[in-house]
């Protein structure tokens, strides 16, 4: 969300990467990373301590705790999630960069603002209530509001990565917006909501759940009147 708002306030140090057609074994990371190490660019990245296994319900991979130490010996701490990417029917923006010192290069697919919108929506339909990521709620505010998404393209991820993921219980938007509304008519979900960490827009709460909201019943509209 930093990259799409440029906000200090959606920055974060931990990362998440997706291989492709590549290892998840211990080995084939920590060759990943020695080949990071080989671009010459003063940054040194160190594995800390054992790599541990994460299992969710749809998702497996790997966290690796990993410290960043530059030619001054200041290190920064973090840790690096890693999974395997199996949605190749999403579409994704694709990065290169070409790193001459080991005369080869890296081609990296980021997520498309749609994609990011909709695996965020997932969590919190899964959740619900319980949900302690408050500040996505913004992030679909700033995505709807800011002309960052397609709702062509929006409707084909929903579809790839909830309404055909069978332990999801919503079938089609008019659920999402039932759901939708049930969770934001919770205290328990709302309490946190006004915490100025997690509304980082700055924007009344009720504007928010209101344009999201409607942004989801405007979906809903559009599938019914295709």
């Amino acid at each position: 969300m930093h990259s799409l708002s440029n906000s200090v306030r959606r920055a974060t140090r931990d990362l998440d990467l997706d291989f492709i057609k590549y290892s998840l074994e211990n080995e084939s990371i920590r060759s990943f990373i020695d080949k990071l190490n080989s671009v010459g660019d003063n940054i040194t990245i160190e594995i800390i301590g054992e790599m541990e296994e994460l299992r969710h319900q749809d998702y497996s991979g790997k966290r690796v705790h990993i410290r960043l130490v530059d030619t001054n010996n200041y290190n920064i701490d973090t840790k690096l999630d890693i999974g395997v990417h199996n949605l190749f029917d999403l579409e994704q923006d694709d990065y290169y960069f070409n790193l001459d010192a080991i005369e080869d290069g890296v081609s990296l697919l980021i997520n498309s603002p749609e994609q990011i919108f909709t695996e965020k929506l997932k969590s919190l339909l899964k959740l619900g209530f319980r949900s302690t990521r408050y500040k996505d709620l913004f992030d679909f505010y700033y995505l709807i509001n800011n002309d960052k998404l397609d709702r062509k393209k929006l409707l084909k991820v929903f579809q790839i990565i909830i309404f055909e993921d069978n332990n999801m219980f919503e079938e089609t938007v008019a659920d999402i917006y039932s759901r939708l509304e049930s969770i934001f008519n919770s205290n328990i979900y709302k309490r946190n909501l006004s915490d100025p960490k997690n509304n980082w827009l700055d924007i009344p709460v009720n504007v928010v759940i209101e344009s999201v909201l409607k942004y989801i019943e405007e979906l809903s509209s559009k599938v019914v009147g295709v």
